[in-house]
This record gives structure tokens, C-alpha cells and sequence, in this order.
């Protein structure tokens, strides 16, 4: 998880490009003005409150937002407690603020909610998690913490990202399949030469539990492009289809703070906040990431030094 910077289908080998929408606004922005612009509707007369025990970080951030008076849309106080309820300091707005969104993204991405690589998390189904409201309070934190200026989230797969805001079928890859037995077997099965083979392979894996889950398991094969179809249904299943009870969650509570809107409108320059993406090098990146230090203005090495101009040496 990162503080956010000035800028920011087939089964076979998929692509993060793959996942790439189209802008629905017309003119391309970057991601902190879209993010200042959303900030600009927070509540500073009013504060979400939020008293916490690190012992007890997900007990706490649940509490608060269960609150009647509680609203995403306040300006946050955060006061961190030790286990005797005991102040740690005066409230403030900024470092506990910080912190907290650092330690509550961290749980996250840590907890039964997601599933997959490391930083390319999927939504998990667990049913306690569900009948416990922690998907929506999750989603919650992570759109909050990208309009108050928390860390950005950074982890979440971009087929992921993908489904929770297109309006359209999210077409699955095998490549997307996290469990590495389950994405070996269906590789085998898609591979079969001929339909017996595929029989065969279906009869000689552990499939059937997981087809028969995935409602793929009676589905005739006749043709290899059967095989192919039987494929490409489970493996749609297992990464997006089962949780489809917690993405709906979901929905519901990045549409705080006018979050999902923003992402629906600039997809593109939002997503590199949600996922793990290559960042391509530009002098502008450049020039960020380092700072010339440069002689006391009243010495005679500052006059040559003006002459070297670091933002162009950064775009040579």
C-alpha cells in the first residue's frame, strides 16, 4: 500500500492492458485532481470518530461505523487507545488518520475477505464474513481512505477491479485461476486432443467437485469446443461467479463519497491506485523520485549550477 504521487476473454496468456476501458468523460485527468475533487465535498464542520485499540483494529473501525451519526463523508478523528482504553496522545487529523487507514488496509488485504496473490487480490466468499456486513464495511474503508487522503490499496487484481465497475461480463482467463491444482487440472482438460481424452481426464482428475459447484458438470460434450466451453465456465465460476454476494456488497459501498462514480467516469487513471500495474518511466516520474541539492545561493558554484537544469536533464 502507497501514498498516492502527484500522477499517477481468451484462455490463454492474459495481459493487465487486457483490462484497459474506455473513459467515459472525454478529457483524461490524473488521479489526485479527481481524488481532490471528491475530498472537496468532506464535512469539516462534523467528525467521524473513530477510537481504536490496535489489538482490536477491526472491532474498533466496525463500531464506529456502526454509529447512528456516523458518515464517511465527516472529517475524520482518530485517537488510538491501548488495551486499557487509555489516550496515546491528543487527538489530531493527521498522523493517527494515516496510520489507522495503513493498519485497517493492511488488514484487508490480510483477512478472509480476499483471496489469490499477494497483490493481486480477488474477492473471497465467506458466508460469515457476509452475514457479519465486513465486505461492505471493507469497501468502505478503501474508498474512504482514497478520499481522505490515506494510502492507496494497491493490491487488488485488475479482473478484479475489472468487475466491480463495468456494467458489461468480465471475461476470465485460466491465468486468473489462483489455485494452482485446480488451474493445472483445467489446463489439462483443455488441452485433451479429442473429446474421449477429455472424458478420460475428467474421470482421472479432481474436478468433478468443483464442475459440479460450478453447475458445469452435466454440460454434454460432443466437440472439443464443448471442452473449451466446460473450461472457460468453471474457471468464470471459481474466480468471479462464486463471490458474486460479496462483489455486490462491494457495489454498494464504494458508491460512498461518490467513489465508484469517479472510477466508473476516469477508470484508467484510478485504477493504477487499486492494482499492482508496471508504471511506465517518464521524465516526470523521474524528476519525483529525486531532488537536486544544489550550492547556498550566494556561493559561486550556484551560478554554474542554475545553468544545469535537473527537469531537462530528466527528459534527455
Amino acid at each position: 500500500m502507497e501514498e498516492i504521487s502527484e500522477e499517477e476473454s481468451s484462455c490463454g496468456q492474459i495481459h493487465d492492458d487486457d483490462y484497459v476501458l474506455p473513459n467515459t468523460s472525454s478529457v483524461t485527468k490524473p488521479a489526485k485532481e479527481i481524488l481532490n475533487k471528491l475530498a472537496g465535498k468532506i464535512n469539516v464542520d462534523a467528525l467521524a470518530k473513530f477510537n481504536i485499540a490496535r489489538n482490536f483494529l477491526w472491532e474498533g473501525t466496525k463500531r464506529a461505523v456502526s454509529r447512528k451519526a456516523f458518515s464517511p463523508a465527516n472529517k475524520i478523528s482518530v485517537r488510538f487507545t491501548d488495551d486499557a482504553a487509555t489516550s496515546e496522545g491528543a487527538i489530531d487529523w493527521g498522523g493517527p488518520m494515516r496510520e489507522f487507514f495503513t493498519l485497517i488496509l493492511q488488514y484487508i488485504h490480510d483477512s478472509q475477505l480476499l483471496c489469490g496473490p499477494e497483490n493481486r487480490k480477488l474477492l473471497s466468499y465467506n458466508v460469515k464474513c457476509l452475514e457479519d456486513n465486513d465486505y461492505f464495511v471493507a469497501r468502505l474503508m478503501l474508498a474512504m481512505s482514497l478520499v481522505h487522503g490515506g494510502p492507496v490499496p494497491h493490491f487488488l487484481s485488475p479482473i478484479m477491479f475489472h468487475a466491480l465497475i463495468s456494467d458489461q461480463p468480465v471475461t476470465v482467463s485460466l491465468q486468473d485461476v489462483y489455485d494452482h491444482e485446480l488451474r493445472s487440472s483445467l489446463e489439462s482438460l483443455q488441452e485433451s486432443e479429442t473429446v474421449e481424452k477429455a472424458k478420460r481426464c475428467l474421470l482421472q482428475s479432481n474436478l468433478s467437485t468443483v464442475l459440479d459447484l460450478a453447475g458445469t458438470l452435466g454440460m454434454p460434450l460432443k466437440t472439443l469446443d464443448d471442452v473449451k466451453r466446460m473450461v472457460a465456465t468453471t474457471a468464470q465460476w471459481f474466480v468471479l461467479g462464486r463471490c458474486k454476494p460479496a462483489l455486490e456488497v462491494f457495489w454498494d459501498s464504494l458508491s460512498a463519497l461518490g467513489v465508484l462514480g469517479a472510477v466508473k467516469e476516469h477508470p484508467n487513471s484510478l485504477r493504477p491506485l487499486s492494482c499492482d500495474l508496471p508504471e511506465k518511466l517518464t521524465g516526470e516520474s523521474i524528476e519525483e523520485l529525486f531532488q537536486a541539492k544544489t550550492s547556498h545561493a550566494d556561493s559561486s558554484k550556484a551560478v554554474t549550477e542554475s545553468l544545469v537544469l535537473w527537469s531537462d536533464f530528466c527528459r534527455i
